[in-house]
């Protein structure tokens, strides 16, 4: 077995992302040309880890793929990235998650230059059993990192991890059955505005965070794209804003921010500096387009960081 001690070990989805950018979003019955075109991987734990593994943490992903070309291209993008796969499962003849992701990014929509439109499919591949997680991996890791995306797997492992006292950390993007006794079970919940929004209904940002760091996390974090992010942790409130760079695509940002975060809580940082340095990290990825082209290398970071406060 692949030594863990020294690990993050993250549970989710590896999605498999066809990305075309153009210069407005255009009306339904037209055609469009595309300005460039790029395949590459993503998924929330799985971009998380790509982060990670750049800064020099060693990682591990398990999740569950077909053989089909998806499911084999994006497992060699994750090896290729020195990323542990060899806990994930290949269930044949099906059909892996994908995605084909519009950006828009021209003069007519400079206000929402490198917003993106996201077009998915689930594919047919099994839901991941907890039978197929090696349990001994949990239990002695640094840090789980969970999305959701395969709840029952997620909920069975993030049990085993707390009852280690293993921190688990939750990338919450959208509200699905079982995500609040995940949010239960976390020590570090990072969640979308839309998740916020939708679990909190009729209730303010503050409100709605109080009401989930209620459910049992240690912090709980908004990030609000743009706006920064609030977080409610052990001490009290931080808004950090957001890193300013000239965005040419913010596709994968939330997720890398949550990679960008954990190597600060590993490194021991105080939370305000994880904080900065996550939102510094997601800001470094929107200037390429992708969810992980423009993710920083450790001696990249060092440099674009230097004379920072809050340099790694």
């Amino acid at each position: 077995m692949t030594n863990s001690t020294s690990r993050v070990v993250g549970i989710g989805q590896i999605a498999f992302d066809l990305i075309g950018q153009v210069d407005q979003y255009p009306p339904k019955d037209t055609k469009k040309e595309l300005l460039s075109f790029l395949i590459q991987g993503g998924g929330p734990v799985a971009t998380a880890l790509v982060a990670l593994s750049r800064l020099g943490v060693p990682t591990t992903f398990i999740g569950k793929v077909s053989d089909d070309y998806f499911g084999k291209e994006g497992l060699r993008q994750l090896r290729e990235e020195k990323v542990d796969v060899s806990h994930t499962v290949v269930e044949p003849d099906k059909v892996s998650q994908f995605a084909f992701i519009a950006v828009e990014r021209g003069e007519e929509a400079q206000k929402s230059a490198g917003a993106r439109t996201i077009f998915w499919t689930p594919g047919t591949v099994s839901p991941l059993k907890s039978s197929e997680i090696p349990r001994e991996m949990i239990e002695n890791c640094r840090i789980l990192h969970l999305d959701g995306l395969m709840i029952e797997a997620s909920l069975e492992a993030a049990k085993w991890a707390k009852g280690a006292g293993v921190p688990v950390t939750l990338d919450a993007g959208k509200l699905r059955d079982g995500m609040p006794d995940l949010v239960s079970l976390s020590t570090i919940l990072i969640a979308s505005e839309e998740f916020a929004r939708t679990f909190g209904g009729n209730k303010g940002l503050e409100e709605t965070i109080q009401a989930l760091k209620s459910l049992g996390p240690e912090q709980v974090t908004v990030t609000l794209g743009d706006r920064g992010s609030l977080t409610l942790g052990p001490e009290g409130w931080e808004g950090v804003p957001a890193h300013p760079v000239d965005v040419v695509d913010t596709t994968g940002a939330g997720d890398v921010f949550h990679g960008g975060f954990i190597y600060g809580y590993l490194s021991k940082w105080p939370l305000r500096k994880s904080l900065e340095f996550a939102s510094f990290l997601a800001a470094q990825k929107c200037r390429e387009m992708g969810g992980r082209a423009g993710i920083p290398y450790a001696d990249e970071v060092r440099g674009l960081r230097k004379g920072h406060s809050g340099r790694a």
